[in-house]
């Protein structure tokens, strides 16, 4: 553990830091689902890493468009600003009649499309507008293997929220653009070589390498102004850009984007 511990202080500041903080996770709470995702008020989250085995297409078809805002972890943490490790069961005590319902839904209809159960949550706050979540999961149900986890990952959390702040909160950046830059940077050589598979097999009319670039932003959760300041262009060149991304891959929505991706890479 010690080692997989120094691996992520190492890897602090360059690409391999995700993937770094998972296998150390995977190790103290072994489980079969993590994802780690870039959250701020009022935008989509940013996909900053997964190790989802299947049923990848709800992350990013339905998680990352709209679903997010039914995710209790998602709410309970932009409703209650600090660092948090949190378990469902203990947002359920704490909840409304009315929240308590909406949960109970939310648990109802989660675990039978995703296969994930048992899911535990890091919420790592950057700043006041700024936060991340790491999730974890199962493909299966195991009251006592899920609390003792619990325990686990509470034990280590304040480890945890400052490498993750370390990584992302960029004190020597400017706070608008350190969490911007450091997900762009990372290790996604996986969601690179994904998109260039796909984009082969649109056919003719493929969008250009710049297109392509910006295709990789959106399909992560980039808006239009998070792409301009990360590519340095003015904002109306990445709207022409989406334009004839969208043009050319016959699409009309994030969604039918996000829908189009899958169909050609990832439930095939």
């Amino acid at each position: 553990m010690k080692a997989k511990l120094a691996a992520i202080i190492e890897a602090t500041g360059t690409p391999g830091f995700s993937s770094a903080l998972a296998d150390y996770l995977r190790t103290l709470l072994p489980c079969s689902h993590l994802i780690i995702l870039g959250c701020r008020r009022n935008k989509h989250p940013i996909y900053l890493y997964d190790a989802i085995p299947h049923n990848r297409e709800y992350l990013f078809q339905r998680y990352l468009t709209d679903a997010y805002l039914s995710d209790p972890f998602y709410q309970f943490c932009l409703e209650n600003h600090g660092d948090k490790a949190l378990i469902l069961s203990g947002l359920v005590q704490d909840a409304s009649s009315q929240q308590r319902y909406l949960i109970n839904r939310y648990q109802q209809q989660f675990c039978p499309q995703t296969g994930v159960f048992d899911e535990l949550c890091l919420c790592t706050w950057l700043d006041e507008e700024r936060w991340i979540l790491l999730f974890t999961g199962q493909t299966d149900e195991d009251p006592t293997r899920h609390m003792r986890q619990y325990h686990e990952l509470s034990a280590d959390s304040a480890v945890l929220h400052a490498l993750i702040r370390q990584q992302w909160a960029g004190a020597e950046r400017k706070p608008e653009t350190s969490m911007l830059q450091s997900s762009a940077m990372a290790d996604k050589s996986e969601f690179r070589l994904a998109l260039q598979q796909a984009m082969h097999s649109f056919g003719e009319g493929l969008p250009t390498p710049k297109e392509q670039g910006i295709t990789l932003l959106i399909v992560q959760g980039y808006d239009s102004a998070d792409i301009a300041q990360l590519e340095s262009i003015a904002l109306g060149t990445v709207k022409n850009h989406r334009k004839s991304i969208y043009r050319k891959l016959n699409v009309s929505s994030l969604s039918e984007l996000y829908q189009l991706f899958m169909t050609h890479l990832l439930v095939s």
